[in-house]
């Protein structure tokens, strides 16, 4: 390694890009830290010291550690192409009844799509962040992201869009540590953000009130009915966009058992069913990003594992390439797959990024289960 390489280092404000930027120091990089402006933040709409990212008191927190380890700092507008790529699709995927992931498209076309376009025009081709994850090189050459070593901590879902170029030239320095050990590398360190706490909110959102949002951009919400299967009424709402695939509290429906949103239409209906309807056969995946396998060819089976959301643990599935669109054969139960999610897919025994994509709407197929597994439930 040239010891005098430099290299970019997102850095949020957070313990974890903190500890990144040291740690590479430590190993000789000469390091710029780069902080993404990413919204335009209004100070009367929330305290957002709590637990949202992206705030100013993040770019002053992020500024203090570039000081502290006398490093280059600065601050990248980005506003325009976060506007674009994350809070537009937000908004139109709740307008279509589609459930968004904006971390997924932040980290595909900002976090590190853009900065490393703005990279390169500074000569610089490496960048560094304090995901929790690790670069797999497999048996064929390709790149791929795989999980870090904190189990809870698993950030490979959120990642799956990086392209082969990105994966080369990115380093994930925390990839191999416990968030505890991380921490104690900031105390190591000095650092004032050793003990602050992680943002769990969407930075856009930070009171986590996404319903507000959506009215604050003047959108119109659908209302309409609760529906069964059946066809029967059940009741009527506000609008659609008050929910998403598999919410069961919030609805306001009195039933013999627990109901669970099954899909939302265009007409402003809302598909209710019990939990033995939530249970899913087949969907179809668009917009595939591969990282560890070649594309499949038309027709091409492979038989993997899926994660449909954060947080879950991935299933077996089949999957089959077929007029260009993925389609899923799910081969273990799982629930409310709820389209505009992202499908990350993985190997059977191995825990790297095979591809992933956006599930497609009206693709989902939920089982049908026999008379005497409905009994069951009843």
């Amino acid at each position: 390694m040239n010891t005098k390489e430099k290299i970019i280092v997102a850095m949020s404000g957070g313990v974890d890009s903190a500890v990144t930027a040291g740690l590479l120091i430590e190993q000789g990089y000469e390091v710029i830290g780069i902080n993404l402006r990413t919204w335009e933040y209004e100070a009367p709409s929330c305290d957002t010291t709590k637990k949202s990212c992206c705030s100013p008191e993040d770019i002053r927190d992020a500024r203090d550690v570039g000081l502290a380890f006398n490093i280059p700092f600065y601050v990248f507008k980005m506003e325009k192409i976060f506007g674009e790529k994350v809070i537009d699709r937000f908004i139109h995927d709740y307008e279509n009844g589609l459930t968004p992931n904006p971390c997924v498209e932040c980290n595909t076309f900002v976090k590190f799509g853009s900065l490393f376009e703005k990279a390169k025009l500074l000569g610089i081709e490496k960048i560094a962040t304090g995901h929790y994850a690790k670069v797999h090189l497999t048996d064929d050459g390709r790149y791929a992201v795989q999980n870090g070593s904190d189990i809870k901590k698993n950030q490979s879902y959120y990642l799956y869009g990086l392209s082969q170029d990105n994966l080369k030239n990115t380093l994930f320095p925390l990839g191999n540590m416990e968030k505890k050990v991380v921490r104690e590398h900031a105390h190591r360190f000095g650092l004032t953000v050793a003990d602050k706490k992680e943002s769990q909110e969407i930075c856009f959102i930070p009171e986590n009130d996404y319903r507000k949002f959506l009215k604050k951009k003047n959108i119109n919400f659908t209302p309409g009915f609760f529906k069964l299967r059946s066809g029967a009424i059940v009741g009527k709402h506000s609008g659609k966009e008050n929910f998403t695939i598999g919410q069961r509290k919030g609805l306001g429906i009195a039933w013999k058992e627990p109901l669970y949103v099954l899909s939302i239409q265009d007409d402003g209906t809302v598909l209710l069913g019990e939990e033995t309807e939530t249970f899913v056969e087949s969907f179809k995946v668009k917009d595939l990003t591969y990282q560890g396998i070649v594309p499949l060819k038309e027709n091409e089976e492979l038989e993997c594992r899926v994660q449909i959301r954060y947080r879950h643990t991935p299933v077996k599935c089949l999957i089959r390439l077929k007029n260009s669109e993925l389609i899923i054969k799910l081969l273990e139960n799982a629930t409310s797959v709820a389209p505009g999610q992202s499908a990350v897919f993985f190997p059977l025994n191995n825990d790297y990024v095979l591809l992933g994509g956006i599930i497609e709407k009206n693709s989902i197929i939920h089982k049908k289960y026999s008379i005497e597994k409905v009994l069951e439930h009843i």
